[in-house]
């Protein structure tokens, strides 16, 4: 659910040590609103087809009592795409900062050579992954649905290290980044509901399968998207200096987005461990729509990103202010979807049929966090804007240990709850700690003395 100070430092182009501030972009007040509408639109419409997908299908299972091939499939598919997030090394922000930043005229060589720089990250991060996952899969313990779905997973894997998704986001065309992102989550899903009376070892196979075909099918189709807008790849050898700075940027992002994607994984591993396979199911499920939920108001802020980068690139510091002002549709947003769960919660409680009022009361306790998650998000946007890389890596470590250790406390005396409450303690703590962070910065920003260049 990836995913971006910079001012005075600048991005640093091959050998030299002239920054790119100079060829910044200016801010474009001209824009065309239809380009932002549609980039959303895309957006909103690739993860409707991918994860509306996965979600009908799981919807259909739950309904049919199938709790161990939906405990089994979200529990591999969430760690599956944790890995996929690991191999992205921070690029769908980093590498989209940093085209955002190129002149917009003569930049395709420029671009490129950003590319196969982080690429090289990318594919030394995949290939560790992988191992990880072959070494799982062939471990004596191993079920034999794991087995063979991480042993087919391998390839989508390593070919995700060749994903273009940061250079789309970076030239304003994350729609299209979007709508071929939804091609695994679609094959998985059809898989999945291919698979619901197959034997353990053939639906690991498939839904494997279907996750390495997904992946390979939607970086091709980015790399075809770049080709017929004039922006096909050109081969550039990756410099040295060029590597350690996306290995350097792309990790610092990730220990901001890592520790709140554990938070999840450890939560189903105590589910499974303390409540069992249905309450775990139950929990993936209602997870999954407020995981939707989020995803839909973090469309708009990527969106948002390029222009948040020109405006961080045109002065030192931006305010928490001036960071929420730029996302007000986000906010709105996140206000919106939280009680638009929280009424359609209220409708199914009207229904009580298949099973599905105990996860209306679950998701109604959740729908909260969707607001809390998204203040916490567009800060850690700001802040990225800013390259504020470490400060923001160590919040968020800070406040998911926390929200795990409360999670894990609290799963005695409130069951399924206790991730409910661990998860708002997780959002809470970080956005507290965030505001304090950015009101620092603009103390020292506004304490720095001003040098007039003659």
């Amino acid at each position: 659910m990836r995913d971006g100070s910079m001012g005075a430092r600048g991005l640093r182009l091959g050998n030299s040590n002239e920054t790119v501030k100079a060829h910044v972009r200016a801010p474009e007040p001209a824009r065309k609103p239809w380009r932002r509408v549609a980039n959303v639109g895309l957006l909103v419409g690739g993860y409707g087809i991918g994860q509306g997908a996965i979600f009908a299908v799981q919807t259909w299972l739950f309904a049919q009592g199938k709790f161990d091939l939906l405990s089994a499939f979200g529990t591999h598919f969430s760690f599956l795409m944790l890995g996929i997030f690991v191999i992205d090394a921070g690029s769908t922000t980093t590498l989209a900062r940093q085209v955002a930043r190129l002149p917009a005229e003569g930049s395709r060589t420029a671009i490129w050579r950003l590319f196969w720089d982080t690429a090289v990250v990318r594919l030394s991060t995949a290939v560790v992954v992988a191992a990880g996952a072959l070494v799982t899969a062939l471990l004596p313990i191993s079920d034999p649905l794991s087995r063979t779905y991480l042993l087919a997973s391998v390839p989508g894997l390593l070919i995700w290290s060749a994903n273009a998704v940061g250079i789309l986001d970076g030239l304003k065309l994350s729609g299209l980044s979007g709508l071929t992102g939804a091609i695994a989550f679609a094959t998985s899903a059809l898989a999945l509901a291919l698979m619901a009376d197959a034997s353990p070892e053939t639906a690991g196979f498939v839904l494997g399968a279907a996750f390495s075909l997904g992946y390979a099918v939607t970086v091709l189709a980015q790399w075809i998207v770049l080709i017929r807008l004039g922006r096909g790849p050109r081969w550039s050898r990756p410099r040295r200096e060029g590597v350690v700075r996306a290995a350097k940027d792309g990790f610092a992002l990730l220990l901001q987005f890592i520790p709140g994607q554990l938070i999840l994984r450890a939560q189903l591993l105590l589910s499974a461990a303390f409540l069992g396979t249905e309450a775990t199911a139950l929990f993936i499920y209602a997870k999954q729509i407020v995981v939707a939920m989020t995803m839909l108001v973090g469309f708009v802020t990527r969106v948002d990103f390029p222009a948040l980068v020109e405006r961080a690139a045109a002065c030192e510091h931006l305010g928490l202010s001036a960071i929420l002002r730029s996302q007000v549709t986000s906010i709105v947003s996140a206000m919106t979807l939280a009680l638009g769960t929280l009424l359609a919660c209220v409708v199914a409680l009207t229904v009580p049929r298949y099973g599905f009022s105990n996860a209306a009361y679950l998701l109604a306790a959740y729908s909260p966090s969707i607001v809390t998650i998204s203040a916490l998000l567009i800060m850690i946007q700001g802040m990225a804007a800013m390259a504020d890389y470490a400060a923001s890596a160590k919040i968020v470590a800070v406040s998911t240990l926390v929200g795990i250790a409360v999670s894990y406390a609290m799963i005695g005396p409130c069951g399924i709850y206790a991730f409910v409450i661990g998860e708002m303690s997780f959002h809470l703590l970080g956005s507290a700690l965030m505001y304090l962070h950015l009101r620092r910065r603009a103390f020292a920003a506004a304490a720095k003395p001003v040098h007039h260049s003659a």
